[in-house]
């Protein structure tokens, strides 16, 4: 395998992907994603969403008031941590993030809302042609429309619908952290994942991920952004300590474990054997290890192949899976996932093809419709409804610990997938005898011929 350098002297791998090119298939995927924008359009328009029980999203969003509400807390000099904010719900941000919001009451709440919802959008629309351009696409104006409508369509999935419904931040700690996976990396990779940290802490895994690619100085700047959050909101925000001490600690501030709309592999742990005693935890921490161990294979391999675009996708999946809390909103790492799959099919059939001496216009668009088979397959537990059957998630809940874990099965089958496939692919590039990084530069010494 061929390395390079980077101005530091970090080797990294040369991305094993196609040159832009305008031969990518557009075609098939222009069709599909029309026909998805138009259902979630018609979805969306449809008059029962409004009702008393419909999942209307051109209301206030009840955890966007929690963040506006914490402006104005920090904007008139009070804390944010002190019982609930927005009626009984509390704000679980680190502090650097109640820092952040406090430009939120500049605006009335219905226009924060907006602009809020608008930078959301702004976000997933960049991140989705992000992954595109990241893969190969050339970046153009079709490339963007691209973009757009996979944007639009990834609506159809209830984490990316639901953190709208919410205006959750999500979406804008998804934006983050393509920053550091998706642009070419300078000097200023690293910011992106370490200010994602600050505002919700979750995304601190990608700094595993950087140490994981070899990317020492990337970790240690994200490390660095991260600790300069902490400081500013210990100093912007009078009651920061307290979150350190305590509120982070404090579980019922979160959610319930057992409630379905929480989707973990803790939380499926809580269903199957309950709150009492140790045993939800032992089994949480083997079933993390082991989510862990496939993911690292999994990161390595795409890190192999300069798929960067999947190794934030796969990043983001296993941290929803281990994470200690994860609310069914925070897996929107589906939208890049879902563009890797594509992307992946589309390469898979091509070369399938030349293998076999058959060429032409078709053979990729015969790609795009099965990796869109695949991406069906795959996001079926994520499906969005846009109304409550007697609230979907407690119906979920009366199914059993296999109806209300749909997610958490599905992801782990999706990073435990993706760690056998590379531990097939890096025992097959092992035959070729080169290693992934060398383990050092040769001194000027070790270059000299021997003398015999």
């Amino acid at each position: 395998m061929s390395l390079t350098e980077t101005p530091d002297g970090v080797p990294q791998p040369i991305a094993r992907t196609s040159p832009p090119s305008a031969r990518r298939p557009r075609a098939a995927l222009w069709v599909i994603l029309l026909v998805l924008a138009l259902i979630v359009l018609k979805r969306d328009t449809n008059p029962f969403i409004f009702g008393e029980r419909g999942l209307n999203l051109f209301r206030l969003s009840p955890d966007f008031m929690v963040y506006y509400t914490a402006g104005e807390h920090l904007s008139n000099g009070q804390g944010v941590y002190d019982g609930g904010l927005w009626g009984p719900l509390p704000f679980t941000y680190p502090p650097f993030s109640a820092a952040v919001f406090r430009i939120l009451p500049l605006f009335p709440p219905q226009d924060a809302a907006i602009l809020w919802a608008m930078v959301c959008a702004g976000c997933l629309v960049a991140v989705a042609i992000g992954v595109l351009v990241q893969r190969g696409w050339r970046p153009d104006a079709g490339t963007a429309a691209l973009g757009v409508l996979a944007a639009w369509g990834a609506m159809s999935l209830a984490p990316v619908r639901e953190s709208f419904f919410y205006g959750q931040i999500n979406l804008v700690l998804m934006l983050l952290v393509s920053l550091d996976f998706l642009r070419r990396r300078d000097q200023l990779s690293g910011i992106g994942v370490g200010l994602a940290a600050g505002l919700k802490l979750t995304p601190a895994i990608f700094i595993g991920v950087m140490l994981l690619q070899r990317r020492f100085r990337d970790a240690a700047v994200a490390t660095g952004t991260f600790l300069a959050t902490v400081v500013i909101g210990l100093v912007m925000v009078p009651d920061a300590t307290k979150f350190w001490t305590s509120a982070l600690f404090d579980d019922s501030r979160i959610g319930a474990l057992d409630n379905p709309g929480a989707q973990s592999l803790k939380s499926t742990a809580v269903r199957w054997i309950g709150h009492e005693g140790t045993g939800a935890t032992l089994l949480w921490l083997v079933l993390a290890v082991v989510i862990l161990a496939a993911a690292t294979v999994a990161v390595i391999a795409a890190t192999r192949r300069g798929n960067d675009a999947l190794v934030m996708a796969l990043g983001g999946i296993t941290a929803c899976l281990i994470s200690p809390f994860s609310w069914h909103h925070h897996w929107v790492w589906l939208v890049p996932l879902a563009l890797c799959l594509v992307d992946l099919a589309v390469r898979a059939t091509e070369k399938t093809a030349a293998r076999a001496g058959v060429g032409g216009w078709w053979v990729p668009q015969v790609g795009v419709l099965i990796g869109a088979a695949a991406v069906a397959l795959v996001m079926l537990p994520y499906v969005s409804t846009t109304f409550y059957f007697n609230l979907t998630y407690w119906v979920m809940q009366e199914k059993g610990a296999w109806g209300a874990t749909w997610y958490t099965w599905q992801g782990a089958l999706v990073i435990l997938i993706a760690g056998a496939v590379s531990l097939w692919l890096l025992r097959r590039d092992s035959r070729d005898c080169q290693p992934m990084w060398p383990r050092r530069k040769p001194s000027p010494r070790e270059k000299l011929p021997v003398a015999e």
